[in-house]
């Protein structure tokens, strides 16, 4: 099939540079929404290759500035989905961690925050609050706060209302505000 002009002149997207810029939030966003880091590189992975190859096929409606939006809401689909066929697993492991608590250990989960520059401390206490937020109020602290997303992405994400998004990153906010004056971070 030959390309037209304008199509041959058109420049490749540089995935390299986008990735290293927005890899990170969206790992952060799938680490969210999966209960394990394997599945959460695997959903990232899968939203990439989806996002690629609607850019690359001409099918994604929208520039560049909208490609973040589109794989995070890949992401959440295609969490949505693993999730459905993995119940069966999920029960395992939970009826295991109830083992493990009955005998007196605990199995702990994978972190959402890393980064090398994090407090490891800090990192799993901000993760320890969020995991105490109702899920959907976590997930759009997470959107906002550090996938840097609008509102109005996050409403279309999660398809909600704007103001329900609003209202859930408020009463997140209130929430965790109420927490750490209990027990302030150190």
């Amino acid at each position: 099939m030959m390309s037209t002009p304008a199509e041959a002149a058109a420049p490749a997207p540089d995935w390299a540079a986008w990735l290293e810029v927005n890899g990170p939030r969206l790992l952060l966003y799938a680490r969210q929404q999966t209960r394990r880091e394997a599945d959460a590189e695997d959903v990232l992975q899968e939203a990439l290759v989806q996002l690629v190859q609607a850019v690359e096929g001409g099918s994604f409606v929208g520039d560049a500035a909208q490609w973040r939006a589109y794989a995070a809401t890949a992401i959440r689909h295609l969490a949505t989905d693993r999730g459905r066929r993995e119940e069966v697993r999920r029960a395992y492991a939970e009826r295991e961690q109830e083992r493990l608590r009955a005998q007196g250990e605990e199995e702990e989960s994978p972190p959402w925050l890393r980064s090398a520059s994090d407090d490891a401390y800090l990192s799993r206490r901000i993760e320890k609050l969020l995991r105490g937020l109702p899920p959907e109020f976590a997930e759009v602290v997470v959107l906002k706060i550090w996938g840097e997303h609008t509102f109005q992405e996050i409403a279309d994400m999660t398809q909600t209302k704007l103001a329900t998004t609003t209202s859930r990153y408020r009463y997140a906010l209130q929430s965790l505000r109420r927490a750490l004056e209990q027990e302030p971070l150190e």
